[in-house]
């Protein structure tokens, strides 16, 4: 982070109390400053043609991963909502800063400042453009609000799956929008909402083949319909796993659904979704700005532990060779003293671009999500091996190593190594599993969900956010534990976090609306409690 970050506690100051009146208002004054820029329309002319749903189209796609609005400003957002929290969580990166003398989200000393981001931009970035969206294109172009209610799904679920209970059922309905739902009516809404969605775009594709909407605003598939079907498809069938403990038969009836869809999910590398860059969209990956400018990230240590210890081609392609010629991470949770140790140290740099695309869904995970759902039974189109086997060979060639796919695929042997840290030793640890690559159909559901879970952690890789939630869920891959606890009882080391805490602001701007939402999530509004579909 900037040294605005360091020149004061965050933890002492509350989060602008104007960005929870977004709860009953439509646009805020931060909204639009966040979000207006030369390529986007204002407020004056969103009534011409298309700029209404148009420009707020394009504000959705912003915020589903926040990217810079302001010089470094969305970089230090998304590191705040993203990076220190789900990157870290899910072992897929390791922090080289010691923010707080170290105790900070790292070693589990939650920050008001930081765990409020998420909250924030969803109902500041995503919530009040759709629901404008909403007003002006559902009857007259439902092809254009069935778009955006597929960004606000996709958004939306990243936003319970940190915190649990939103106010989400009821918005736009005119309803109190500040009255917290519980997590089973947000999912149960999710499916409504994407089911709505991919039947007006089935039937808009069918009247009018071959047609586009809102291609000019639309930077993930550039007006593609199909595309945003089997988007819409994919993404319902990752919710409907995600609810597998906690509502089998829910899960089992959308995720087939989505899978035997006449569309379809993403089968082909081509189909991944992703914020490209254009001549009308240019940013910096906020990745490249964190790992680069910041010095503030590097490869995490489970990362080091699997893919050097299953001798993975993709290494190279996620991460650079450290200063001695390694590829070697950090152990989260870890006492730092000295921020040059860890940022200057011999730890691999992650392997981004400043115009890499941001990845919202990659073909691979949808291959393994049906793998998964094919151990369990039911009809995904193929049997677990050959879609597990399928989602390695995807991977590869999405990382753009398909020459090696097969090799890889027959690996019975290979298991993940032991990490070791050459700056302190207390940091050491043993491997967690000893999964092997190669499926092997005489295992155990649960060693053959590992394989699953373990190769598509490796897939969705930098998507931080997804592989805690997956992780959470199932329980793969064995992820390290942090070395330093600072959450004073807190959070359960062994357990590992489970979700951030409600924002601060609205305790103190939505007194009703929060104890409602403490009531909903079944404990204390804590790192330690389950959310409502971690069951297992």
């Amino acid at each position: 982070m900037k040294n605005i970050y360091k020149s004061f506690s965050l933890k002492k100051l509350p989060v602008c109390a104007a960005l929870l009146t977004m709860l009953s208002v439509g646009c805020t004054k931060n909204f639009d400053e966040w979000n207006t820029n030369p390529h986007q329309a204002t407020e004056d002319m969103l009534q011409r043609d298309n700029l209404a749903a148009g420009s707020f189209f394009v504000q959705m796609q912003k915020n589903v991963f926040p990217i810079a609005q302001q010089p470094d400003f969305g970089d230090e957002v998304y590191q705040t909502m993203q990076n220190l929290a789900g990157d870290v969580y899910s072992g897929y990166m390791g922090a080289s800063n010691n923010w707080y003398s170290g105790s900070n989200n790292t070693t589990y000393d939650l920050i008001p400042q930081w765990y409020g981001q998420a909250f924030n931009r969803a109902f500041v970035g995503i919530m009040p453009a759709w629901n404008a969206i909403k007003k002006t294109a559902q009857a007259e172009t439902p092809q254009v609000y069935a778009m955006a209610t597929i960004v606000k799904v996709e958004a939306l679920h990243r936003t319970t799956d940190m915190y649990g209970p939103l106010p989400y059922v009821n918005f736009g309905n005119g309803a109190l929008q500040n009255k917290y739902d519980s997590q089973r009516d947000i999912y149960y809404k999710f499916f409504d909402e994407l089911n709505e969605a991919i039947t007006i775009l089935t039937e808009f594709n069918t009247k009018n083949p071959g047609a586009t909407a809102l291609a000019k605003y639309d930077f993930i598939y550039n007006g593609n319909i199909r595309n945003w079907i089997k988007f819409a498809n994919s993404l319902k069938l990752r919710l409907a796993m995600r609810i597998v403990y906690a509502d089998a038969n829910k899960a089992k009836l959308e995720a087939e659904s989505a899978v035997n869809h006449s569309i379809g999910v993403f089968t082909a590398a081509g189909d991944i979704a992703a914020l490209q860059h254009t001549a009308d969209l240019s940013y910096n990956h906020p990745l490249y700005i964190i790992n680069t400018n910041f010095d503030d990230i590097r490869m995490g240590a489970n990362m080091q532990s699997f893919l050097s210890g299953y001798s993975d081609p993709r290494l190279p392609r996620y991460f650079n060779m450290a200063s001695d010629g390694t590829y070697r991470g950090i152990r989260n949770g870890i006492n730092i003293t000295n921020k040059a140790t860890y940022a200057e140290g011999p730890y691999s740099e992650l392997n981004v671009s400043a115009t890499a695309p941001i990845v919202w869904m990659n073909p691979a995970e949808v291959y393994f999500l049906r793998a998964e759902g094919a151990l369990r039974g039911w009809s995904m189109g193929s049997d677990a091996k050959t879609l597990y086997e399928t989602g390695i060979s995807t991977s590869f060639a999405v990382s753009g190593v398909a020459g090696s796919a097969a090799t890889y695929i027959n690996n019975s042997t290979s298991v993940p190594t032991a990490y070791i840290d050459p700056a302190n030793s207390g940091n050491n640890i043993a491997a967690l599993t000893s999964v092997t690559i190669q499926w092997n159909a005489a295992s155990t559901f649960d060693i053959n969900l590992e394989r699953i879970i373990t190769q598509k952690w490796i897939a969705m890789f930098p998507d931080g956010q997804e592989a805690w939630s997956e992780f959470r869920r199932t329980g793969y891959p064995k992820v390290f534990p942090v070395v330093l606890n600072n959450s004073k009882g807190l959070i359960s080391t062994d357990k590992q976090i489970r979700r951030i805490p409600f924002p601060a602001t609205e305790y103190q701007t939505n007194s009703a609306g929060i104890s409602g939402g403490v009531s909903l999530l079944g404990g204390a509004d804590n790192g330690n409690t389950n959310l409502w579909w971690d069951k297992k």
